[in-house]
C-alpha cells in the first residue's frame, strides 16, 4: 500500500508551508476504513467506561451473548477490552455490531466502514453483508 496524507486525509488541509497539522481520532479511523475499502474491512471503535461493579456486569454479560452467537472471537477481544475490532466479513461484523449495540447498555461501539462513520457506514455494511451470493 501506498499512502499520503492527501489520498488518506483528502479534506484535510495540507498546506505545503505547513511542518505539521492536526487530526482527530476520527479522521484516522475514517481514513483506515477508506483505505480498506476493497477488502470490505469494518472497523468497530468499542467504548469502554470506567470500570465499576454495574460495567463489569455489562461486560461480562456481553461476552456471554456474544459466545452464544457464535461469535467466540469477539467475546475474547471484548473480555480483553479491544478498542478496535477488524472484521474480515462484512456479515460477522454486522452480527457483532448489532449485537453489542443491543446488548450492552454500559459499553459503546462505533462503526467505520468504506470510509463512513454512523449511519452512512450501517447502511453500507448492511447493504454488503446482506447482499445476495
Amino acid at each position: 500500500m501506498n499512502a499520503s496524507l492527501e489520498t488518506l486525509f483528502p479534506d484535510h488541509v495540507h498546506a505545503d508551508d505547513k511542518v505539521v497539522s492536526a487530526l482527530n481520532h476520527q479522521d484516522i479511523v475514517v481514513a483506515l476504513s477508506a483505505a480498506l475499502k476493497s477488502q470490505d474491512v469494518a472497523v468497530l471503535h468499542m467504548l469502554y467506561p470506567r470500570t465499576d461493579a454495574r460495567t463489569h456486569r455489562s461486560l461480562d454479560t456481553l461476552v456471554d451473548v456474544l459466545h452464544g452467537h457464535g461469535l467466540h472471537q469477539v467475546a475474547d477481544l471484548v473480555a480483553q477490552e479491544a478498542h478496535y475490532l477488524l472484521f474480515k466479513d462484512p456479515v460477522k461484523a454486522w452480527k457483532a455490531f448489532h449485537e453489542i449495540r443491543n446488548d450492552s447498555l454500559a459499553i459503546g461501539v462505533h462503526l467505520y466502514y468504506h470510509g463512513l462513520v454512523g449511519e452512512a457506514a450501517e447502511l453500507a455494511l448492511d447493504k454488503d453483508a446482506h447482499r445476495k451470493g
